[in-house]
């Protein structure tokens, strides 16, 4: 979701770290195992706290009562439900024959517990279950959610973060035993070994309720190589299976005949928020400026090489409820015209940068931000992080952070509540709010949008669409690409474009055959 919570930016490791990878290059060789190389270091794998990028393992292990696809909702372990009391009661049907990893069945009791755990323990995205008063238990396999307010559960559970139904007995052993990469679910695949921050092991699972098929993918070793040249180079001599991999690299491994390009379109924002509070970009006219002095073609074809397309609206435009807007033009002359308009002293025209290392896109993208802005006389200082840890503690210090801080966001769930919330809603201490953007106006529409979520989804869209208007008018960050998900892969393999869902961040695994 970003760069910061769900980190698809860790500090990168060098090409002499990879060499010293802890599985044999042999695996690839074996057509039922899949060596996928991991661009994350993974740290915390309880999905009940987690929310940052070790959602692309946990996806494959775990599963949630509703799927989001091609913009409907769609069962999973949930055959059916029902929505009554104005939205705020949920009555689901469970599907039958489940079992969870170690055997246990999936029951209403069992799904109760998952639910009222993720809202106890209130980390990561426990925030979205905190207005659930109970979860009754019909049957064995029906369960009555009971919440104080309408919400659209449907939406919310689909999400992929903390709508995961964790198994009773890994409830019990707790938060640091979940944390440390020990996992029950009832997804296809169960984790076999952990390293933290190393790898990580998948081995299917043979009573997985979906069934096998021939073909299917029986191992997973995910190891992570944080240096692109390395990943880059396993794909080339096939010691690697399938890995993400820099844009820049896109059309040289395309070439290969080893080697197939997955440019699968997501739900992922770039952007640079716009402090609207610090000096000079606390003033409209000089922030409605740099979004002038960006030159979004040159960005979108050269350093993501297409991979990228521009943005309509501060939300993706395939997830419902985003605006069209023209979210800038570069003109030089319009930019220095606006700076002059603005009334900031000319010998003020300096502003801050702070961005991650570990991004090349963003990276390369402020550095030629920088040198147009140099042209109309605004000086652009660039702060740059090596670690993300750093990262995220300085931009979120009203002392230390940037007039442009860099962010890479995706929704937790199917609705731009979680973006508009999150990003931009008022908060005293800015957790993602990296625009330090407060407007009551906007808060209130978003606060209705999220309410009319459980009832009139229609409603829900245009009040969520009057916030993006705030957002445009006020200028509050440069949008500049919703990028796609490129990943390298193996040629020998099907169903990647299947694997793909914009709406999750995991590649399905349980998805591909070779």
């Amino acid at each position: 979701m970003n760069m910061s919570r769900r980190a698809i930016l860790l500090a990168a490791l060098t090409s002499t770290v990879a060499l010293e990878l802890p599985f044999s290059a042999k695996a690839a060789e074996n057509k039922a195992t899949l060596t996928w190389v991991s661009f994350i270091s993974y740290r915390n794998m309880n999905p009940a706290s987690n929310y940052d990028s070790e959602i692309y393992v946990l996806g494959n292990i775990y599963e949630t009562l509703f799927e989001y696809k091609d913009g409907k909702v769609l069962p999973k372990l949930a055959e059916s439900w029902e929505r009554s009391d104005g939205g705020k009661t949920w009555t689901v049907k469970l599907r039958e024959g489940v079992k969870f990893h170690d055997g246990s069945p999936l029951n209403a009791a069992a799904v109760k517990k998952s639910f009222e755990y993720v809202r106890d323990l209130g980390k990561g995205a426990g925030f979205l279950y905190a207005g659930l008063e109970r979860v009754e238990t019909l049957d064995e396999h029906t369960a009555v959610f009971h919440f104080k307010d309408a919400i659209a559960f449907d939406l919310v559970a689909a999400g992929q973060y903390g709508g995961f139904v964790i198994a009773p007995a890994a409830i019990d052993k707790g938060d640091e035993w979940l944390s440390q990469g020990n996992a029950i679910g009832t997804g296809p695949y169960k984790i076999t070994e952990f390293q933290q921050g190393k790898l990580v092991v998948l081995d299917k699972f043979d009573d997985y309720w979906g069934g096998w098929q021939a073909g299917q993918i029986d191992r997973v070793i995910h190891p992570f190589v944080g240096d692109p040249a390395t990943r880059v180079q396993m794909m080339r001599s096939g010691e690697a299976n399938v890995s993400r991999i820099p844009a820049s690299q896109l059309k040289a491994l395309d070439t290969l005949p080893n080697v197939s390009i997955a440019n699968a379109q997501g739900w992922r924002s770039q952007f640079y928020a716009i402090n609207t509070q610090k000096y000079p970009t606390d003033n409209l006219k000089f922030r409605q400026a740099l979004l002038h002095l960006w030159d979004y073609d040159t960005v979108l074809n050269d350093i993501f090489h297409r991979a990228a397309t521009k943005p309509v609206a501060p939300i993706p435009s395939t997830l419902w409820g985003h605006g069209t807007y023209d979210v800038g033009t570069f003109n030089p002359q319009k930019a220095l015209v606006l700076l002059e308009e603005s009334g900031i002293p000319k010998k003020d025209w300096k502003i801050k940068a702070l961005y991650s290392a570990v991004n090349p896109e963003s990276v390369d993208a402020i550095q030629l931000f920088q040198v147009n802005a140099a042209a109309v006389g605004l000086e652009v200082e660039l702060a740059i992080e090596q670690l993300d840890s750093t990262y995220r503690s300085k931009v979120r210090n009203p002392e230390t952070t940037g007039n442009l801080n860099s962010n890479v966001w995706w929704p937790g769930y199917p609705s731009p509540s979680d973006t508009l919330v999150s990003l931009f809603h008022s908060e005293k201490k800015p957790a993602y709010n990296w625009s330090y953007y407060y407007d009551e106006e906007f808060d209130r529409l978003v606060d209705q949008a999220v309410k009319l979520e459980g009832t009139d989804v229609d409603a829900a869209a245009e009040a969520y669409k009057a916030a993006q208007d705030k957002l445009m008018h006020d200028a509050v960050a440069i949008f500049y690409a919703d990028a796609n998900r490129v990943d390298a892969y193996s040629y020998d393999i099907k169903g990647m474009q299947e694997a793909n869902n914009p709406a999750y961040e995991w590649l399905s695994i349980y998805s591909l055959r070779r």
